[in-house]
């Protein structure tokens, strides 16, 4: 009985020749796979097993392309979709390539309702020095003891995104600092759709 790894069609599996020249499927999910020197002894064995892949959901789906960062960062930082209210249709989501840089434009759908979620959210950077998710959200929930919890995102380029429940806290952390964290200015600004990770705002 002789055993032999095949592979064909992107799908590995072992087969069984019998002697007579008839050849068997032994397992297409679990294989056990030998090595052998050159002289024909074998040196180790390894089993490998394959189970179904996981079936992924339409969202899943989308957010394996190469869209896939943008979109899931817009989500992530509005809070749309989060209970499953967001709803893509046929249209809300165009992908482009751009000097071979993949792009992603929402309709204006898409667009205006992911503006509404991020109606209580501030763009936060410490300047002067850097600075962890962690130790911000403890010490910015020390200096303005919001009412509700808030939600802080770290982005990129230094700066966080916090995102507020209530409309009092919101307001709060606008019209009131300067903030001070270990001795550093802590610019707030409100969220706009014309924030921009790339140009830095200035310190007043």
């Amino acid at each position: 009985m002789e055993i032999s790894l095949n592979s064909g069609d992107n799908i590995s599996y072992l087969e069984v020749d019998n002697g007579d020249g008839s050849r068997t499927d032994v397992d297409r999910n679990t294989k056990k796979v030998c090595f052998k020197e050159g002289n024909g002894e074998e040196i180790t064995d390894m089993l490998v097993e394959s189970g179904p892949s996981p079936k992924l959901s339409w969202k899943d789906k989308l957010l394996e392309d190469s869209s896939r960062t943008s979109v899931k960062l817009a989500l992530d930082i509005s809070g749309a979709g989060a209970d499953e209210d967001l709803e893509f249709l046929e249209g809300n989501i165009h992908r482009s390539i751009v000097n071979g840089i993949p792009g992603i434009n929402f309709s204006e759908r898409i667009q205006q309702i992911l503006f509404k979620e991020m109606e209580l959210t501030v763009v936060l950077k410490l300047h002067g020095r850097n600075i962890g998710n962690g130790a911000l959200s403890n010490r910015i929930s020390s200096l303005w003891s919001p009412s509700k919890p808030f939600h802080l995102m770290d982005i990129e380029n230094g700066y966080f995104l916090a995102k507020f429940q209530s409309t009092d806290d919101y307001a709060k952390v606008l019209s009131q600092g300067p903030w001070l964290i270990y001795g550093q200015i802590l610019t707030v600004q409100p969220w706009t759709k014309e924030f921009n990770l790339r140009y830095s705002y200035q310190v007043s």
